[in-house]
């Protein structure tokens, strides 16, 4: 049963880091599609370039709910896993759990504790 736990484990605490590198990368190009959009202003680009770059940022805007609720939903479910296997001292005394906590934290002060995207 412990090795079903830590491979459950390893699966959670992925899904968390891996969320969350997505979820910081989405806010990563919305910065580029904004700071692109501001250059093609400044250069004069015709409107039409202006208007393809600001659908393209609306549609990498229109992700970061849908990810940023994935992720909450994935710090949950680890967090409830965690719970229910506190009890498991060869668990609880691994490197996976260790990585799993810092996954949690990483995720709620980096991207959960926004209040906006």
């Amino acid at each position: 049963m412990e090795a079903d736990a830590k491979r459950q484990l390893k699966i959670k605490s992925g899904m968390v880091k891996r969320i969350t590198r997505e979820y910081d990368s989405y806010v990563k190009e919305v910065q580029r599609d904004r700071d692109r959009i501001e250059k093609l202003r400044d250069t004069g680009a015709g409107e039409h370039a202006i208007k393809k770059q600001e659908d393209v940022l609306q549609e990498t805007i229109s992700m970061l709910p849908n990810t940023r609720q994935r992720l909450q939903d994935a710090v949950e479910d680890l967090r409830e896993f965690m719970k229910e296997n506190d009890t498991d001292q060869d668990l609880i005394t691994s490197p996976e759990w260790a990585e799993a906590t810092g996954h949690i934290q990483a995720a709620v002060t980096g991207v959960l504790s926004l209040n906006t995207n």
